[in-house]
């Protein structure tokens, strides 16, 4: 009778919030219990979110998460079954939330709300005393539990089918953070290509309307590269300098185009058009990709200022908006109002990798190459998540309070990482650990980074070649090195060498090849190049003269001979830094990258040639289970928990130890939480991460055992699959109190970069 009644009280609500309050309610007044609540499962069936209680803290609710498998409520919602203790307590998943107000709560019954084998929440009802519900409050919980499935999976479905306008987009390439706000579509008036081939009367004033706007780009350039100094984004703004100031300044580009006014009578726009094309068909010969795009978008920020359409036309009657276009040009990002504009998305792919960089360094979120329809997304309210590449298009409020949360509560745990930043690296049973930065575009000049960190593991000096639209002199080279070394003098600074190749190119350096992952780069390009390569060593050294803080690192070595070959030039290159200055000069420390598995089988070999070595997890992990990351359909079989992944793991740490040559791991793994506390349990004390990283890992690696953990590596190493291994290091992380952290960080088995 009690059941019939509930069921029919709840089912007459208009609404599954009121009607879930009655439930607990009327459930906790006829059993023996003295706490009713329901948890429901999140929209990504992550989590289970405290949605109503009669019992525990009201605050909590909308509030109190638990991730699917944490806790009592998640051990109930990952084995799906019921679960009756008579002290809970003492039950191994048992988990403590001061913020739930269940102190006095001893008894626990749970049951799965599930429909059609969806987990849609878990029922509980709780007592002070320590016994187990009878098997008549057991029967009354799963038949009741049965029945609501009904009411809130249609509940769902009504939510789903109101708001069926819902789509998810995925780009090619993303960057920043989360942004979330109405859409503004931007379509310039004329495009190069729509641009007609048309002739004036008056040649003159199309003269001078060319010279003002080159003009009025040079005066905007040169405000824009001076923001980005002033925020410390010095390496982005020479970039931005490097891809159109050198054609702002090119001579023959405008003589070319005053030409074709004044000889041929044609309209800026279209002389502009004429001599841009002939360029473009030349680096199409050629090959010059990198080069072509910035060309074009050059000229397309010529002809939009001559049109009057560019970005910071756009009216803006919103706090902010998503800026969406067809193809964004770097110099359109740095003009970017960051206080109305939250994030962009570009519908073309095909655009300048300076756009890219450019919008990472400035903390633009931001989505490339999403294929939307532009005439159907202006107005619309979006959601750009740059992590994950994605865009939302009209979503629920329901996902929208979904990333605001995410967005929360991220900030609040920056907040509570950043209070740490500065303590000592170690672990809870004393060890100390080594927790080093990831670097290419300097984040802060000042003296406040070296004191986060224990120096510099990885700079990828092939970034600020990117940047540049020709190879950089020994000079300016010189120049980047001898500030990196001087901001953190008395720190180690681990300089990579050119990385060039497989996803980076150089538009001065065209590699065309059909697999680039397996192609030349890396070591590879530069060893055929050595005059590139020995005027990067003697840059590097010139600095290292003063500071004596360089290391130098090799990456996509692959056998003995590029080692020894490398040597030889280094040796050459300090021999000549040695008598061109005059000076003493002491031999960096050398060390290399462990990207490619052949490495694994001469370590003996090159362990003799090297003080160090570097773990480049991310192409490791992509060679060893022959996996081309960018690919959709094999991106699943990326996996850094796979059994053969941490056994080479493993066996890295073990034989360098061996030949007592110190290891790192600079790839993405060392960088994600639950990677980290992986990392430390196969022996490895020293990590190396982006800097939004660093807080965040030195915070968790302070929570944990070293030597705990490496009963836990020992474990990890007995089991045979990706899905054990990675529940293995969760329940760690739990029982550690980490849970929530692991959960908000973790990508889906961690993107690659």
């Amino acid at each position: 009778m009690a059941l019939r009644k509930i069921t029919e009280e709840v089912a007459a609500q208009n609404s599954l919030e009121k009607a879930i309050d009655i439930l607990v309610e009327r459930i906790r007044s006829v059993t023996s219990a003295d706490c009713c609540s329901l948890y429901l499962s999140d929209p990504f069936k992550k989590y289970l979110r405290l949605a109503a209680t009669d019992g525990l803290s009201k605050n909590a609710v909308g509030k109190a998460n638990m991730r699917i498998g944490e806790g009592l409520v998640g051990y109930v919602g990952q084995k799906q079954e019921l679960l009756d203790l008579a002290d809970a307590p003492s039950h191994p998943n048992f988990k403590y939330m001061p913020d739930l107000g269940e102190d006095e709560f001893f008894s626990f019954l749970g049951v799965p709300v599930i429909n059609q084998g969806e987990l849609l929440g878990v029922l509980v009802i709780q007592s002070r005393h320590k016994h187990g519900f009878n098997e008549l409050e057991e029967s009354f919980m799963v038949t009741l539990s049965a029945q609501i499935a009904s009411i809130i999976a249609s509940s769902n479905s009504l939510r789903e089918n109101n708001d069926g306008n819902i789509k998810r987009c995925h780009g090619e390439s993303g960057t920043g953070g989360i942004a979330i706000a109405r859409a503004i579509v931007w379509q310039p008036t004329l495009s190069l290509e729509d641009v007609p081939v048309s002739r004036t009367e008056d040649r003159q004033m199309q003269l001078e309307l060319f010279n003002q706007a080159i003009f009025q780009l040079q005066t905007e350039m040169d405000q824009a590269t001076l923001e980005m100094q002033e925020m410390h984004k010095s390496q982005a703004a020479n970039g931005y300098l490097s891809g159109y100031g050198n054609m702002l300044d090119d001579p023959t580009f405008q003589d070319e185009v005053a030409s074709e006014i004044m000889d041929n009578g044609l309209l800026a726009s279209s002389a502009i058009k004429v001599v841009t094309e002939k360029r473009l068909e030349n680096f199409k010969l050629q090959g010059l990709k990198e080069k072509y795009f910035d060309v074009r978008d050059f000229a397309q920020v010529i002809i939009s200022r001559l049109v009057h359409t560019t970005p910071s036309s756009v009216k803006i009657d919103h706090d902010q908006i998503i800026l969406v276009v067809k193809n964004l040009p770097a110099a359109m990002v740095a003009e970017l109002d960051r206080n109305n504009i939250a994030g962009f998305i570009t519908v073309e792919n095909a655009t300048s990798s300076h756009t890219a960089i450019l919008a990472r360094d400035l903390g633009i979120p931001a989505v490339i190459g999403v294929p939307l329809n532009l005439n159907e997304v202006d107005g619309r309210v979006l959601i750009i998540d740059g992590h994950n590449n994605e865009v939302i298009i009209e979503p629920t409020q329901s996902v929208i309070d979904e990333y605001r949360q995410l967005v929360s509560q991220n900030r609040e745990q920056a907040d509570m990482f950043s209070a740490e930043k500065y303590a000592k690296n170690v672990t809870l049973d004393g060890v100390p650990l080594k927790i080093q930065l990831n670097a290419g575009l300097r984040h802060d000049e000042s003296d406040d980074l070296p004191k986060q960190t224990d120096g510099i593991g990885l700079y990828r000096t092939e970034i600020a070649f990117m940047l540049s639209q020709t190879f950089p002199t020994e000079a300016l080279q010189c120049e980047w090195y001898d500030k990196l070394l001087e901001q953190f003098k008395g720190y180690p600074v681990c300089m990579r060498t050119l990385d060039i190749g497989g996803d980076k190119g150089l538009s001065y350096l065209p590699i065309e090849e059909g697999n680039p992952a397996l192609g030349w780069r890396g070591i590879r390009v530069t060893l055929d190049q050595p005059n590139l390569l020995k005027t990067q060593l003697r840059a590097m050294l010139l600095a290292h003269q003063k500071y004596g803080n360089l290391e130098i690192m090799i990456p996509m070595v692959s056998r003995l001979k590029e080692v020894l070959a490398f040597k030889k030039i280094l040796a050459e290159a300090i021999a000549e830094i040695v008598a061109q200055t005059g000076k003493n000069l002491t031999s960096p420390r050398f060390g290399v990258m462990i990207e490619v598995p052949s490495i694994a089988y001469v370590l003996p070999e090159i362990a003799r040639e090297v003080d160090f070595f570097s773990i480049g997890s991310n192409d490791l992990i992509q060679y060893l289970m022959a996996v081309d990351r960018s690919n959709a359909k094999v991106g699943r079989f990326f996996d850094p928990f796979n059994p053969a992944v941490i056994r080479c793991l493993k066996y890295l740490c073990d034989k360098s130890r061996e030949f007592n040559k110190p290891i790192s791991v600079c790839g993405e793994i060392a960088g994600s939480p639950l990677g980290a506390i992986m990392l430390l349990s196969l022996g490895y004390t020293c990590l190396s991460m982006n800097y939004s990283e660093l807080s965040r890992v030195k915070y968790i690696t302070r929570r944990v055992s070293f030597a705990d953990l490496q009963n836990v590596g020992a474990k990890a190493l007995s089991l045979e699959s990706a899905d054990e291994i990675h529940n293995l290091y969760s329940e760690y992380a739990a029982n550690q109190g980490l849970s929530r952290i692991i959960a908000l960080n973790e990508d889906v088995r961690l993107n690659n970069k």
